[in-house]
């Protein structure tokens, strides 16, 4: 049996680990090298941290910020395995990378503050949510999930009508899905988002739609309940919970047929049947 990656890494030294990190930038291995370096939340690897946040190499600070991120100190007793480690420090160093000169850096501790968010963050994630990169753009989407001040929805409402097809479908997910909010901004935000060219942000809008209950979209979600219909379609019509979609939500049982069905499609097919089943009728 071939051993999974990550644990192939899981004997390498620390030093190694680094080493690997920084030659394959951005690729797989690379990842995988960080990934294991997240999991060894103790003293000596924070110190480590911090050294290469302040580091005079670039590559070597946005490193820095990926570790901070998501450092976690392995436990048995944890229920996943694995807890939080220094969350306060690491923090300390992902605001700091904020105010880095070299853009990579920032997008590096832009995203670190999505897994740890901290409110001294907001007002910078805010003003970098008009960036000319659009991958710094989207990272900042991503991170604006976890704020719930308005300052931050009103910024996800800009980048849900971002010109870049990524930016608008994340801040789509973060308004629709994230957050809770329901106002008629952010529904006239969805209900534009619905005729979005990009697929996915068209999905995004409507499970947000379905998460407020917003029963004017069950006529359009009915219509694109066929053969081809995604997860997103899906889950809207089991958050619906409405008798009348049930008809076209069977329809689609015998039309898998033979043919291979991705498991977790399936699994949200039959949770549609069954809400829809002990649902309400269409509201006329």
């Amino acid at each position: 049996m071939k051993r999974s990656a990550p644990n192939s890494h899981r004997r390498r030294p620390t030093h190694r680990l680094v080493r690997i990190a920084l030659r394959g930038w951005d690729t797989e291995r690379s990842w995988r090298a960080i990934t294991e370096l997240h999991m060894r939340g103790n003293p000596a690897v924070l110190e480590l941290v911090r050294r290469l946040s302040r580091s005079s190499n670039w590559r070597r600070r946005a490193l820095g910020m990926r570790i901070a991120s998501q450092l976690r100190q392995r436990r048995r007793d944890a229920e996943f395995g694995s807890v939080e480690y220094e969350k306060e420090a690491t923090q300390q160093l992902l605001l700091a990378g904020l105010r880095d000169a070299r853009e990579a850096v920032v997008e590096a501790a832009v995203a670190g503050l999505s897994h740890r968010p901290h409110a001294a963050a907001l007002a910078e994630l805010v003003r970098l949510a008009e960036h000319r990169s659009a991958g710094l753009r989207w990272a900042v989407a991503v991170a604006l999930g976890r704020y719930d001040e308005p300052e931050a929805i009103q910024a996800l409402l800009r980048l849900a009508r971002d010109t870049d097809d990524d930016v608008r479908d994340w801040a789509t997910f973060g308004l629709g899905t994230m957050h809770d909010v329901d106002t008629p901004e952010v529904r006239e935000l969805l209900w534009c988002n619905l005729r979005d060219p990009d697929p996915d942000v068209r999905g995004e809008a409507l499970v947000g739609l379905a998460e407020r209950g917003d029963r004017r979209a069950v006529a359009h979600l009915t219509g694109l309940l066929g053969e081809d219909c995604r997860v997103f379609e899906l889950i809207a019509a089991e958050k619906f919970a409405d008798r009348g979609l049930l008809p076209a939500l069977q329809a689609l049982q015998p039309a898998i047929g033979d043919k291979h069905v991705d498991e977790d499609w399936l699994r949200h097919l039959q949770e549609a049947i069954k809400a829809s089943s002990d649902g309400a009728p269409v509201a006329s």
